[in-house]
């Protein structure tokens, strides 16, 4: 037996190169081993040994391309004084030992700060200190066996899809070709001619060779890097199915006894890369970023001739102004038109400190307008995906893991399984113990049991979807099926922003006061500033830009307008004294109490009637920062409402939440994401209503478009069918491999019938998931 390299487990060919006690094949595998050895990423070996990647000599002058400013900036998502982000497309990454590898890097070169991997998409995101060139990281890539694709990666993904037919055309020939030359064997029409059955044999065995070295490949290579390492895979007992059948064949063929299980054999791969094609096109479609864009409510306001209007971001085209307002987040890379701007980039660096920016700065997608609103000229063509990459953090990876020790312990037993039948049928017929072992491995697949969850969740993300409430991801199912309380923010949620009743009281405002109230209220994105501000525009005032603006969450908001002084909000805010009960936004310009504005709560239609039927299942509570003026108004229209509190402060309802997590409660929230972010963020779940224009925010699972709040029932309800679809699921994947297994055991199943069989459970599973959804939806 040839020795392998200890680095990438190719088979050593000339010269061994040894270092450290272990055989390499090429200078490249030592020095990589080096370089992980010196850092102390030994573990690289320990989860997969030669899972690495054989390096090439790269030149030194590769990537010298990515040091120039115009080029470099397509690859850079953001950059401030202390560190570069960049996203690359790596596909070679391949197992969970280049995982390992590539997000402890920074062991290997000081200038990464961190990296994570996505494994589906091979892509690396990456945060390199402002002093790294791009270029001598990339080489650092290449060196270790990483090489960064600059190109069309769909282009190199249809490249790879056509190497997948082709390999499925091979079979698929070989099949049907051997089918067709066997059939006169099976009608006994050959016994009379054996020239003719003997060439035939020899004419399959020709075709069949193809079908092992090249349309099995990736199954045999797949089979022995597992075995060689001590692991299982799903790929070993399909492995050793498709050895035995074309060992046995061969034999077969060789003693002149006919064709043996040839045509079983082909048709065992060409059904296996059927499912596999099936396998991976249900993947695709499952790809939440994917379908997940083709939904997001996202809108921005484009100012075109001075005049506002809503559009959602895929409208927005280089070259079009944006107006972006306090607590909005910059939807694609911009260059700043307004004076000077803060910006909040905690979305992308995990900062929260604010960057002043000023006109002619160059703005990255992610960033979060603090303070007086801004205009911004877009820079890229904004898209859903690349804000969705910002919201959205998901478990993928544990969920792999996880899914891979349950594929250990199933394949552990269909293994003992296999060589007890052996044994039986030792005693039974030893001339067919390689048919019956053979039958079990290929039946027995933890496919359709693998398939069950993400498909189910997958479609039922998508009908939440599509009737408006928007999960982060499809994890976020089954903690919103195991809520026990739901609190609702009151104001922004069981009110409506829109046709509220706004009425002044206080001294006369001058139209320059109207003005300023207009412009510093136009700044704010809070529904009770949104009202104000709709209140003056009809009269004809139209706000303008703002010297200076500070939001101050759950109390009100402050500016300086052509040198006057502005405060609004609370009574203790702008230090007034309020006994009422009404909604009240009280007014002070330049240290002078002028009056208050009066808001009538306009509650959403069918908001009592949504608060009682949820009533009947989950404890309802509602929290508010407003005054009392509403209380019998809900008590009298809710019977079943469990707390109803007032008054509260952004930190009061985090609080609240807490309360009632520690007494064992799975807490739903849902508010408007202004001032009770925390709360969102802190809740099991969180969901963020949107209205007019969207707004990110970070603690949120999901979004709720305003007007699918009236089915928030059905839509829970909707959420809680996921577990009746995967116990069916569930259910078949078992009865599937128990009956299967049955049949293949007693003899009753041939190789053939339970090739064709694998690939059919999954297909089942998946026609049983969509079709349960499907039918839950209408």
């Amino acid at each position: 037996m040839s020795e392998t390299c200890f680095h990438c487990g190719d088979d050593i060919i000339g010269r061994t190169i040894v270092y450290d006690e272990k055989q390499f094949c090429c200078n490249g595998c030592s020095t990589v081993y080096q370089l992980l050895s010196e850092n102390n990423l030994d573990n690289f070996y320990a989860i997969e040994k030669g899972a690495g990647v054989k390096p090439k000599n790269a030149n030194s002058h590769k990537y010298a391309f990515l040091d120039v400013p115009e080029i470099r900036q397509k690859y850079v998502t953001y950059e401030d004084d202390k560190s570069v982000h960049i996203t690359l497309f790596l596909p070679t990454i391949h197992c969970s030992s280049c995982i390992y590898l590539l997000e402890n890097i920074q062991k290997i070169d000081s200038n990464v700060t961190s990296c994570s991997v996505n494994f589906v998409q091979k892509t690396a995101a990456i945060i390199l200190k402002k002093e790294a060139f791009l270029s001598e990281f990339a080489l650092l890539l290449d060196q270790i066996g990483y090489a960064p694709n600059f190109g069309d990666k769909k282009a190199l993904q249809k490249k790879r899809n056509y190497q997948y037919l082709y390999k499925l055309g091979v079979a698929g020939f070989a099949f049907g070709s051997i089918m067709l030359w066997t059939f006169p064997e099976y009608l006994g029409i050959e016994e009379d001619n054996p020239e003719i059955r003997s060439f035939t044999a020899y004419l399959s065995l020709a075709v069949s060779i193809p079908v092992l070295l090249y349309s099995a490949s990736d199954y045999l290579k797949s089979a022995y890097k597992a075995l060689r390492f001590r692991s299982l895979n799903l790929d070993v007992p399909i492995s050793i199915g498709i050895i035995a059948l074309y060992a046995q064949s061969v034999y077969t063929i060789l003693t002149d006894q006919g064709t043996g299980y040839m045509d079983s054999f082909a048709g065992f791969v060409f059904f296996l890369l059927i499912g596999k094609w099936f396998q991976s096109k249900t993947y695709e479609s499952l790809s939440f970023e994917r379908d997940y864009t083709a939904y997001f409510p996202v809108a921005v306001t484009r100012v075109q001739d001075e005049k506002e209007e809503i559009v959602e971001i895929d409208k927005i085209k280089v070259g079009d102004r944006i107006k972006l307002r306090n607590e909005e987040i910059i939807p694609c890379d911009a260059v700043l038109k307004s004076d000077t701007v803060s910006i909040d980039y905690s979305f992308v660096t995990g900062e929260s400190e604010p960057i002043r920016l000023h006109e002619g700065d160059f703005i990255y997608a992610g960033g979060k307008i603090v303070g007086k609103p801004a205009i911004v000229q877009a820079e890229k063509e904004s898209n859903r995906s690349q804000l969705t990459r910002i919201w959205n953090d998901s478990g993928e990876q544990s969920q792999e893991e996880k899914g891979d020790r349950l594929s250990v312990y199933f394949l552990t037993g269909v293994l003992i399984l296999a060589a007890i039948s052996a044994v039986l049928w030792y005693f039974l017929d030893m001339h067919r113990i390689l048919e019956i072992v053979v039958a079990v491995l290929i039946v027995a697949c933890p496919c359709a049991l693998a398939l069950s969850k993400p498909f189910t969740y997958g479609n039922i993300t998508r009908i939440l979807g599509r009737k408006g409430l928007f999960l982060k991801n499809t994890e976020v199912i089954e903690p919103l099926n195991e809520t026990t309380d739901i609190v609702f923010d009151k104001t922004g949620t069981l009110t409506s922003n829109k046709d509220r009743e706004v009425r002044y009281e206080g001294q006369t405002l001058d139209a320059t006061q109207k003005l300023a109230i207009s412009s510093i209220t136009n700044a704010s994105s809070h529904p009770l500033s949104r009202a104000i501000t709709l209140f003056f525009q009809q009269q004809g005032i139209h706000p303008e830009a703002m010297e200076t603006f500070e939001e101050i969450s759950g109390e009100g908001i402050r500016g300086v307008f052509n040198e006057m002084s502005i405060m609004m909000g609370k009574a203790t805010f702008v230090g007034a004294s309020s006994a009422t009960t009404e909604t009240e936004v009280h007014l002070k310009i330049d240290d002078r109490y002028l009056g208050k504005f009066q808001i009538q709560s306009a509650f959403r239609p069918d908001i009592f009637n949504v608060l009682q039927e949820l009533g009947k299942e989950k404890d309802i509570h509602v929290l508010s920062g407003d005054s009392e003026k509403d209380r019998s108004t809900i008590i009298n229209s809710v019977s079943n409402i469990k707390d109803l509190h007032f008054g509260q402060s952004p930190e009061d309802k985090k609080d609240y939440i807490d309360h009632l997590q520690n007494r064992g409660k799975k807490v739903l929230m849902i508010g408007d994401g202004l001032n009770d972010a925390g709360a969102l963020k802190k809740a099991n779940v969180g969901i963020a209503i949107s209205e007019d224009i969207f707004r990110f925010t970070p603690g949120s699972n999901a979004i709720i478009d305003a007007d699918s709040l009236s089915q928030l029932p059905q839509l829970l309800k909707t959420s809680q069918f996921a577990k009746t679809i995967l116990g069916i699921c569930y259910a078949f994947s078992i009865l599937y491999n128990i009956v299967g297994l049955t049949f293949a055991i007693s003899g009753e199943l041939t190789p053939l019938i339970a090739a064709i069989l694998m690939p059919i459970s999954s297909i089942t599973i998946v026609f049983i998931s969509t079709l349960s959804a499907y039918l839950k939806g209408r």
